[in-house]
């Protein structure tokens, strides 16, 4: 089935249907095939990245719980935590208000949640907050930090805020081919991450991950990512 050109630029916008019409020179057919092959990517990778939220949220949960049993209450004292110089503390004061908004959030839509509900309904950014430079004395050097054996705060920081930055980009469908996003770059690290913070699940993960199969069937010749190997796999495993 085809679809006229006039609907698809009502549908995409004329800008984003014009990313894909230059890449395929102007062959609405062809532009619309690579839309929907950019989708299936962006559905193959937000499927893994989820199944790591899961385990990260689960890991940092294991290691704040012990710290302090009422974590996921806005009120809990953890949320007022500071210390250091006064730039540090307005800093702490910041990123403190915006977790106990993270958490109201997370409780508008259900006042008697458990913490478990609590735990599901919380974004990915709020994960990827609790690793801010801030946050090490409070946050990273006394809970955290044991989830990442060997790395430091600032590298997970910058792994996890790149993580969620992708994670948002495929959620709303942005190419995967633009140097934006930076797919090969951006799985690489997700590997690295997700192997870091459990090597089993990442390799289970990987074994039934369709983004190398998927990635191979772009609709245009030359286009498709050199991806060497992501999650256990290669491109070799994937064929």
């Amino acid at each position: 089935m085809s679809l006229p050109y006039s609907t698809a630029q009502r549908w995409l916008s004329p800008h984003r249907l014009g990313v894909y019409m230059t890449v395929t020179s102007g062959d609405s057919h062809a532009a619309l095939e690579l839309y929907e092959w950019n989708a299936e990517v962006a559905s193959a990778c937000l499927r893994d990245v989820g199944h790591f939220e899961v385990i990260i949220r689960n890991r940092y949960e294991e290691r704040l719980t012990p710290h302090q049993s009422d974590w996921t209450a806005k009120s809990s004292p953890l949320w007022v935590a500071e210390n250091g110089i006064e730039q540090t503390r307005r800093k702490q004061r910041y990123s403190n208000r915006k977790s106990r908004d993270a958490l109201d959030r997370a409780l508008q839509d259900a006042p008697q949640a458990t913490p478990g509900h609590i735990i599901a309904n919380l974004m990915f950014g709020f994960w990827a907050s609790m690793t801010r430079s801030e946050r090490e004395s409070t946050i990273w050097t006394p809970i955290l930090s044991g989830i990442f054996p060997g790395k430091g705060r600032g590298p997970i920081h910058d792994q996890m805020t790149k993580l969620n930055n992708f994670r948002n980009r495929l959620a709303h469908w942005e190419p995967v081919f633009s140097n934006t996003t930076g797919l090969e770059f951006q799985l690489r690290k997700f590997d690295e991450l997700f192997t870091l913070v459990d090597n089993d699940v990442a390799n289970w993960v990987g074994a039934r991950s369709t983004v190398l199969d998927t990635i191979d069937e772009c609709p245009v010749p030359g286009l498709s990512l050199s991806v060497s190997s992501y999650l256990g796999r290669t491109p070799t495993d994937a064929e």
